[in-house]
């Protein structure tokens, strides 16, 4: 059933989630069974959540712990990629994947945004986005904003590359693009960083899914 209801969110959003179309796209012959596991289209949400996340947040926390082992100073590009390789291998790494299709629905629906903001406050997510925003050439504001918005670029290409059958050495090229891309635009000069910067300082100055997510005080440790 989890995977039921990641594919009708991913081809035809949420207001198609229910849990009739979810027993009959998972095959199900008991119509109360949906209800019974879940109790609720919110804790549904949960679930497919956590089944693809879980897997991004150890693989992320692991690069991290690497790159503080290294006792080196780490660049953007391999910041960058502790953002980018473990969505990747869930996504175009994983054939018939709509994982991505799926998360990005939250930009248009407060219902999975509410559940995927749990994930989006777990530790390796909030060290990644701390170490890019400590890498970052510009203020912190906007090294922060840009960091979000980097990770909703990168969720969009995601979504329009995954779900094909492609060879491994495809998928590399995709991806190392795609870190590529990243770079870039979280490194590009910033027009009017004054001006920016006074405004993401506004509470109000942005929607609460693109707000700077709050950052630990030592989250590498």
């Amino acid at each position: 059933m989890i995977d039921a209801a990641e594919r009708i969110v991913a081809e035809r959003g949420m207001p198609a989630l229910t849990f009739t179309e979810v027993q009959a796209a998972a095959n199900q012959l008991n119509n109360s069974a949906a209800k019974y596991h879940f109790g609720s289209r919110e804790n549904l949400l949960g679930a497919v959540v956590e089944s693809r996340m879980a897997r991004v947040h150890i693989r992320r926390q692991e690069m991290l712990d690497e790159l503080e082992q290294s006792g080196r100073s780490p660049s953007v590009r391999q910041a960058m990629e502790v953002l980018v390789l473990p969505l990747a291998a869930e996504t175009v790494y994983r054939e018939g994947s709509r994982c991505a299709r799926f998360l990005v629905q939250a930009v248009f629906d407060p219902a999975l945004e509410a559940v995927l903001r749990g994930h989006l406050h777990a530790d390796s997510y909030l060290a990644t986005m701390k170490l890019l925003t400590d890498l970052s050439q510009v203020s912190p504001e906007v090294g922060r904003w840009r960091a979000q918005n980097v990770n909703m670029l990168l969720m969009t290409a995601l979504a329009a590359q995954e779900g094909y059958e492609r060879t491994i050495e495809e998928c590399d090229a995709i991806v190392a693009d795609l870190v590529n891309m990243c770079v870039g635009a979280f490194d590009a000069r910033t027009s009017f960083p004054a001006l920016i910067g006074t405004s993401l300082r506004s509470s109000h100055a942005l929607p609460a899914r693109l707000q700077p997510v709050p950052t630990p005080v030592d989250p590498l440790t």
